[in-house]
């Protein structure tokens, strides 16, 4: 603030009055497996609802293709957000609500989770202090998360530094992702059915889909339908007419 002037912020682009500034949000950019994602703690933020979710469209740059005026990278693996807070229910260290911020649209999906999203939420919790810090020597921690989006509990478990906090550096790689960092071991093994009440929908662990098909016409296609943490649908990449390597994957999803 200059002397004299309460109320007028000065900077080398512009002056302009208090009121009109930028709010602040406090935001922590991390990877988690495959995904990129904005971890932020619920406090910081308005209540769920329509301003909560204005705000985090403004912080990605949604909607916009490029997210060029936001945090968003422009791709579904990078524009995600983790919203961590003080546990709701019994046995959990920390509430965490996964979002998938639409660059296409104004909306910010919260129907499921995010298993990428997830490895990241329970580091974020130990260096932000929610939980108590970590007697000394500990080499990991376990922290169990509520997923607000699946009402499921699951578990990470978390290598410890000499201060404390997580650890970053490590030897854990994964396939798709350059480099290696410390790494985080999580249990989904009471996520099962968490979106759809069970952890083979349909009852059966193959099944035959039937989906329109290059040209409009209609094909069959063998699959496995699992709910564990996420509803998703497992097929085999040469039935797609890929190898399976990740980079032609991505290119085919694109």
């Amino acid at each position: 603030l200059l002397p004299g002037q309460p109320g007028i912020v000065a900077s080398s682009v512009c002056r302009r009055p208090l009121e009109k500034m930028q709010r602040a949000v406090r935001t922590c950019v991390m990877r988690g497996g495959s995904s990129k994602g904005i971890y932020m703690r619920s406090g910081d933020l308005p209540p769920p609802g329509p301003l909560r979710d204005a705000v985090l469209l403004r912080l990605f740059g949604s909607p916009d293709p490029r997210q060029i005026d936001g945090l968003g990278g422009a791709d579904v693996l990078t524009s995600k957000l983790a919203i961590v807070g003080p546990p709701t229910v019994a046995g959990a260290d920390v509430d965490y609500t996964f979002g998938q911020v639409s660059f296409a649209a104004p909306h910010v999906d919260y129907k499921g989770n995010c298993g990428n999203i997830s490895a990241g939420v329970g580091p974020f919790a130990i260096d932000e202090g929610l939980l108590p810090p970590a007697a000394p020597g500990v080499a990991s921690r376990t922290v169990s998360i509520h997923n607000t989006n699946t009402g499921a509990l699951l578990r990470a478990t978390v290598p410890i530094g000499a201060s404390g906090e997580a650890e970053v550096e490590g030897e854990a790689a994964i396939a798709g992702v350059p480099g290696a960092g410390a790494k985080i071991d999580l249990d989904f093994s009471a996520t099962q059915g968490s979106v759809t009440g069970m952890i083979l929908p349909s009852g059966q662990r193959r099944e035959m889909l039937t989906v329109e098909g290059a040209g409009g016409g209609v094909e069959e296609m063998e699959a496995t339908l699992l709910d564990a943490g996420q509803a998703t649908v497992f097929v085999r990449a040469a039935d797609l007419g890929l190898s399976g390597a990740p980079s032609e994957v991505a290119e085919a999803l694109l």
